[in-house]
């Protein structure tokens, strides 16, 4: 009976390859009566088609049908390059089409996949799965709800609940693609990237496991513990530990209430630096009111202990109540200082306020205190022709709610008011003096008092007397013109 089984079988793949054709079985039974659709193979049993070799425990072949059901220790050889096994097979040979269950497993030169069932097409070599799935690949495990295999180009399309677990990263996805030859994986909806030490987020994009290179785009960022970096084009590569945010650019820093927004964004992640460019602005948020601030480069260093944000060249902000400029400043974060370097200058209400350097305190998003030195000089202009005027050799300046209350002046003081008359308000003399040690007090952003702390050498002039070079003291220099008055003059050049 076996014997003749073989035969017709040859001679019908002869005929037909489409046939399936039976190699083995180390018994047959067919039954007219009891199961006229199908013969029974028993034992050792091994059947071809076309490039595939199957082998089972035992198996029924409906003949009329070209289909095969399989039980037990299945095995499905595709060439070299695929193997296939699980408990249950049931294969059409019409459609060259195999759906095997119960712990299967498919190994290629690349990886392995394990699921509960598999459907696979031998004639364009796509197995799907429709129950969660395992892959594994290399140091890389790979589990999703759902997916599809295409082993001709070693693709995978994994859908619903992706994780993918490595060394020192995972992957939470919805919808990802994988080359298990070019080890690239694609993204297609929301993402995470997720390491010890940051957060990768996107919605499209690329991340190559094999050379650690990755390119992110729509609505993607890297988040850590103390910012936020975002831009429509993320490039990252984690073996040189550098990234880089092209586009609408935007690092937050929600610990210290502050966004940096600019064209492009430089990550170093081992040093934890990130460096914006590209007309970038600073936005920093205090209590009641925004500080807007513009340079060519600013630069977010996030080490612990030494947090700061440093900006680089033509250094211009606004505040409601407060602008500067310089060309280039520093604020860090552990101790609340601002510094000011090279030609600073700022403007609080009426005042201008300049020296060779200078240093605030912020303190819970105010202004609390401010060091000039040296060559520090405050002055407030009274019209087109007089300012009042103070200099010494080095002042502090405190604040209450951002507005000024008393200045220190130590060393060198020196001093020019316009004197106006009480009731008409008309300039009636300067008054120039001269004292080591003088404190000014504030109040409504108007100068109420001068305090002298020691015997001051004063001159009043009446007003039609004084001669043009006794106008301002020496260093004088007004700059009203560069005051940004609003938050768009920070992007001019004056």
């Amino acid at each position: 009976m076996y014997t003749l089984l073989v035969l017709l079988s040859v001679n019908l793949h002869a005929q037909d390859s489409k046939k399936i054709e039976i190699l083995n079985a180390d018994n047959t039974f067919a039954n007219a009566h009891i199961h006229p659709d199908y013969w029974r193979l028993i034992g050792n049993v091994s059947f071809r088609h076309n490039n595939a070799i199957m082998t089972c425990d035992s198996a029924y072949h409906y003949t009329s049908e070209n289909k095969m059901r399989a039980f037990g220790k299945i095995k499905i050889n595709q060439g070299d390059s695929i193997t296939l096994t699980g408990k249950r097979l049931t294969y059409f040979g019409l459609e060259n089409k195999a759906d095997i269950k119960g712990n299967v497993v498919l190994i290629d030169k690349h990886m392995t996949l394990k699921t509960e069932q598999v459907f696979y097409n031998l004639s364009t070599n796509i197995a799907s799965y429709p129950q969660k799935g395992t892959i594994i690949d290399n140091e890389k495990t790979i589990n999703s709800k759902r997916g599809a295999y295409h082993s001709n180009i070693h693709k995978f399309i994994f859908k619903d609940s992706v994780v993918v677990i490595a060394k020192d990263y995972k992957i939470l996805t919805d919808n990802m693609h994988y080359n298990s030859n070019s080890e690239v994986t694609y993204f297609f909806g929301p993402s995470f990237i997720i390491s010890d030490t940051k957060t990768i987020y996107c919605e499209n994009g690329w991340y190559n496991t094999k050379t650690d290179i990755a390119q992110f785009i729509e609505n993607s960022y890297i988040t850590t513990d103390s910012y936020l970096l975002k831009g429509d084009s993320l490039y990252y590569n984690k073996n040189k530990q550098y990234g880089k945010a092209i586009s609408n650019v935007e690092l937050i820093d929600t610990v210290e209430n502050m966004t940096v927004f600019g064209g492009i964004a430089e990550y170093f992640e081992a040093e934890k630096k990130v460096i914006i460019s590209e007309k970038p602005m600073l936005e920093l948020l205090f209590e009641e009111d925004t500080l807007f601030m513009h340079a060519k480069q600013f630069v977010s260093q996030q080490k612990e202990g030494a947090k700061k944000i440093l900006a680089y060249h033509k250094v211009k902000f606004f505040k409601t109540d407060f602008q500067g400029k310089c060309d280039s400043l520093s604020y860090n974060f552990t101790d609340s200082i601002v510094e000011m370097f090279n030609r600073p200058v700022l403007w609080s209400d009426d005042f201008q306020i300049t020296a060779d350097s200078l240093q605030f305190l912020v303190h819970k998003g105010e202004i609390s205190r401010m060091f000039l030195n040296p060559n520090p000089m405050i002055v407030a202009q009274e019209d087109s022709l007089d300012y009042n005027q103070i200099k010494g050799k080095n002042m502090t300046a405190y604040f209450t709610n951002n507005k000024m209350r008393r200045m220190d002046v130590k060393g060198n003081g020196q001093s020019i008011f316009i004197i106006r008359d009480e009731e008409t308000e008309d300039k009636i003399g300067l008054n120039y003096t001269e004292c080591t040690d003088l404190i000014l007090y504030f109040k409504a952003n108007k100068l109420k008092e001068v305090t002298y702390e020691v015997e001051p050498n004063s001159t009043t002039t009446p007003y039609q007397d004084v001669e043009e070079k006794n106008r301002y003291l020496k260093g004088f220099n007004w700059r009203g013109d560069e005051q940004p008055k609003t938050k768009e003059d920070i992007f001019t050049e004056k």
